[in-house]
């Protein structure tokens, strides 16, 4: 495959200014192999999210290539590509020869999310002639679809399309010309494809004189180029309301509140963190970590037993070993302080164990 540096950058700059786009490979910028030649089965039409729907052929056209497919210069014409230096082509309309045929071309897309129902999005794709196309019509449509589908024949696709252009006059502009509308989606529509959803008695065509004899397979035929197809949603999502912190007993963390660490432990008379301590301290790490502008200041409580200057000896180093688990979690120390109050602030006052047990704990103060 020859890549080119323009491709690339022209690939990067799609990708950065076409992000919202919902359709995948909309510029018909990426590919398998350049284009040699036009197709000559529905097969040799494949592209990264794009296929044939029925026994078409549709035309894919690149600035990589060497042959008949070239852009600009290809055998149906000379155009540039409306963005970047890809495009495809189909046929929307045949002269029908021995017998009333509607021979048609489609070229299928897949969007990369489905649509939201109730959502509102902007369908849009550019069209143009052919240079050499002796004929043209008065109408070109899309069709948004839940799922792909595939008709074993080359005749018209018996759907009705989603968009559907059709001008009082066939279309002659020389430039590129756009289809577009407003659309508000049913939910799940996750492919588009593009033709003429009409049939020959239907379609309105135009012979242009000035165009016989520079392709042979155009003289009695109605050829345009595909580009730049969109589907655009226009209504934000929702954001997201962030949810509030909760504490292990369901309140919401609030800074400049004190709340105790449950089901801390250490070993008796002693400072050492035992393993049951680790899912409470753990949560504690998220909470910091998802308040990065938070501070918090661990204090430290013991029971009434003992002398009051073992106590708060005995106060502070447990809660520095809690400062010092969180910092082995990757908390920044510059975020954590410590006291010590040994038994001086109880929250029960009374001799039982059960008192004695509750009285025996750390805190954690948030500060902003």
């Amino acid at each position: 495959m020859k890549v080119s540096i323009q491709v690339v950058i022209a690939l990067t700059f799609i990708n950065i200014c076409g992000a919202q786009n919902l359709v995948m490979n909309p510029s018909f910028e990426e590919h398998f192999r350049c284009p040699t030649n036009f197709s000559t089965s529905n097969r040799d039409f494949v592209l990264p999210g794009w296929r044939s729907v029925n026994y078409g052929t549709p035309d894919y056209y690149h600035q990589c290539s060497m042959g008949d497919c070239d852009v600009p210069f290809n055998w149906a014409g000379e155009s540039n590509a409306h963005g970047g230096f890809g495009y495809t082509g189909i046929y929307l309309w045949n002269r029908p020869t021995s017998k009333p045929r509607s021979y048609r071309e489609y070229i299928q897309g897949e969007l990369t999310e489905p649509l939201k129902k109730g959502k509102r999005y902007k369908i849009e794709f550019y069209f143009k002639l052919a240079s050499y196309s002796v004929y043209t019509v008065d109408r070109i449509g899309l069709l948004l679809s839940d799922s792909s589908f595939t008709y074993p024949d080359d005749q018209v696709i018996p759907q009705r399309p989603t968009l559907s252009l059709i001008r009082n006059e066939p279309f002659t502009k020389s430039g590129w010309d756009l289809a577009e509308m407003e659309y508000v989606a049913r939910g799940g529509e996750s492919f588009v494809t593009i033709g003429n959803f009409f049939d020959n008695l239907t379609t309105q065509f135009t012979q242009l004189d000035n165009r016989k004899g520079k392709s042979p397979m155009l003289t009695g035929s109605a050829y345009f180029y595909i580009d730049d197809v969109a589907v655009l949603p226009l209504d934000p999502d929702p954001v997201p309301q962030p949810q509030p912190l909760l504490w292990t007993d369901g309140q919401e963390i609030k800074p400049e509140e004190t709340y105790i660490l449950k089901n801390i432990q250490f070993e008796f008379d002693r400072f050492v963190l035992l393993p049951v301590s680790f899912p409470e301290l753990d949560k504690l790490v998220k909470i910091l970590t998802g308040k990065s502008d938070w501070k918090a200041e661990l204090n430290g409580h013991t029971d009434d037993v003992g002398s009051e200057e073992y106590n708060l000896e005995l106060s502070r180093n447990r809660a520095q070993s809690v400062v010092d688990y969180l910092k082995s979690k990757g908390i920044s120390g510059d975020r954590l302080t410590t006291h010590g109050y040994g038994k001086l602030r109880p929250l029960v006052v009374a001799k039982d164990d059960a008192s004695r047990f509750l009285n025996r704990r750390v805190e954690v103060r948030f500060l902003k």
